[in-house]
């Protein structure tokens, strides 16, 4: 009972319910915040604590299982459907703007519309999305601009499936003949055609758009359903985060020669050191992603110096056959981000003194007290002030050393200070996930209690859009503007202002979150 209260009450259960109820009403919240305070329960166990209908539970269950926010197997006990919820992929929801704007940059504007319309629908056929875009697209755009073909969108389609941001969802494996009732259906991964194309009939989706239906009837591929792959997302975020910090480190051709790097350490996705690859293949690798003409290719053996020598070192050279072995070592990349990070947040809640404390006896490993008065050029009194601090907050950690095993002997026994990075990171994610939810909460209290306001600027706003485009003249465009008296307009400039500083403020902590993740999954795989 205390763990189940522990969870229910845990930041990140908050956050997850607080997510699902905006993208899909309370009742989905009420199921998934259930699930997670157990991270596992059967049907009759949420009926039970939820005290919602069967009718709820399920249509609830439905919705949660097509977004891949809950799975289930029957494992534990055959016959017994199990459901687990699924924290990171909920997570990950606050990162599809980020995800849609990558997937607009690299791939364009079509894809991104793709990519959306897969979200929307947790898993879809591509029948449906090229259908689905085709549409959009003609709506959007304006009669002397035409709209991309369904062949050219097809091939779109195809260039994100071989691109492996999209995947084939699993599909119904094989059952037992005897009481298939009582088995829970069993999905299977088939790894050889996750990123396998299929054909559709581009002929009736175009016959579909062109007589403007509201769908279109199912051609072959209605077996196969497509949905966005997550890990890929993960790693165009994570390969941006890497170059922004070398472009910012360095210059922009910096970035560019590491973005061509990440692409190689590509090769081995779940290493985090990758396999030794010489000169030749990095010069390959540039030309062909920035051009032969680029600085970043005349001037590589600089940069690839530069990049080697800097203190991230976002490549090693590790050999000096055929031009130069190099390797790229992930797994340093990702701790001296996060190192930053951290000094960042001591920094920020404490003062630049106790990020000289905490800098100090992180590189030195275990400090002794005496020893670290005497190095970081700050007061006795001062010190040990800041040590308690970072100690109460867990970002730093307290080791007794016995000179003696006698019981009492205080004198004979010395403190060393050391930090345990990856239980300082699972601390920091714990607030980052409590600051998220208040965030989203402060928000949503600050839209309703201005409801009012806001409505009504909106609707001059669209009143005064409107008017200029019908060529309305100034006098009236100054009449609709004086709906609003002064204080109205200074209030709702306002409300403007603090939902996006906690717009940013949201975004910059699931920017710290995702780093933090990043670094704790390089280090179970080292």
């Amino acid at each position: 009972l205390i763990h189940f209260y522990k969870r229910m009450y845990d930041p990140l259960t908050k956050l997850v319910g607080q997510i699902v109820s905006d993208a899909f009403g309370e009742t989905a919240a009420q199921v998934a915040t259930d699930i997670a305070s157990f991270s596992v329960k059967t049907f009759s166990q949420i009926l039970s604590s939820t005290q919602l209908s069967i009718k709820e539970v399920r249509a609830a269950l439905g919705v949660l299982v097509q977004n891949r926010m809950v799975t289930f197997d029957d494992k534990r006990k055959p016959g017994t459907v199990d459901y687990y919820i699924q924290m990171d992929i909920i997570i990950s929801y606050l990162r599809f703007p980020k995800f849609l704007y990558l997937v607009k940059t690299t791939y364009g504007d079509e894809a991104e519309i793709m990519v959306e319309e897969i979200i929307k629908s947790g898993s879809e056929s591509a029948t449906n999305v090229l259908f689905k875009t085709s549409k959009r697209l003609n709506e959007t755009l304006d009669d002397v601009s035409q709209a991309p073909s369904i062949s050219d969108l097809h091939k779109k389609f195809n260039s994100l499936i071989s691109s492996h941001l999209i995947e084939r969802c699993e599909e119904l494996g094989q059952t037992k003949a005897e009481n298939t009732a009582l088995l829970c259906p069993n999905m299977v991964e088939n790894k050889d055609l996750m990123h396998m194309a299929v054909e559709v009939d581009v002929k009736a989706i175009s016959a579909a758009v062109a007589s403007k239906s509201e769908s279109v009837e199912q051609g072959q591929d209605k077996a196969v359903l497509w949905r966005l792959s997550i890990d890929k997302c993960d790693l165009l975020l994570r390969n941006k985060m890497i170059v922004d910090a070398a472009a910012r480190r360095l210059d922009e051709q910096a970035g560019k020669v590491v973005s061509s790097l990440l692409k190689i350490l590509e090769r081995w996705a779940d290493a985090a050191v990758s396999s030794q690859f010489n000169h030749n293949t990095i010069s390959e690798q540039v030309a062909s992603d920035h051009g032969k003409d680029s600085l970043a290719h005349i001037y590589l053996d600089q940069y690839l110096r530069v990049l080697a020598d800097d203190k991230t070192r976002f490549v090693d050279r590790v050999g000096d056959s055929g031009g130069g072995q190099y390797h790229v070592d992930l797994k340093y990349i990702t701790t001296c981000l996060v190192e930053s990070t951290l000094d960042c947040v001591v920094l920020e809640k404490f003062s630049s003194k106790a990020v000289r404390v905490f800098r100090y006896i992180r590189e030195k490993r275990f400090v002794e007290e005496s020893q670290l008065q005497q190095v970081v050029m700050i007061p006795a009194k001062e010190t040990k002030m800041l040590t308690y601090q970072l100690l109460e907050n867990h970002f730093i950690h307290l080791q007794e050393l016995r000179k003696s095993v006698a019981p009492t002997a205080p004198s004979k026994a010395f403190y060393l200070f050391y930090v345990d990075l990856p239980q300082v990171v699972r601390t920091c994610m714990s607030v980052c996930y409590k600051s998220m939810y208040n965030c989203r909460n402060r928000a949503k209290f600050e839209a309703v209690e201005n409801a009012r306001l806001l409505d009504k600027h909106e609707r001059i706003e669209s009143i005064a859009a409107s008017l200029r485009a019908s060529g309305g003249t100034e006098e009236q465009l100054e009449e609709v503007a004086e709906m609003m008296t002064p204080p109205e307009k200074e209030a709702v400039k306002k409300i403007h202002l603090k939902l996006d500083k906690l717009s940013k403020a949201q975004a910059q902590a699931d920017e710290t979150l995702f780093v933090f993740k990043l670094y704790l999954n390089v280090k179970c795989k080292s």
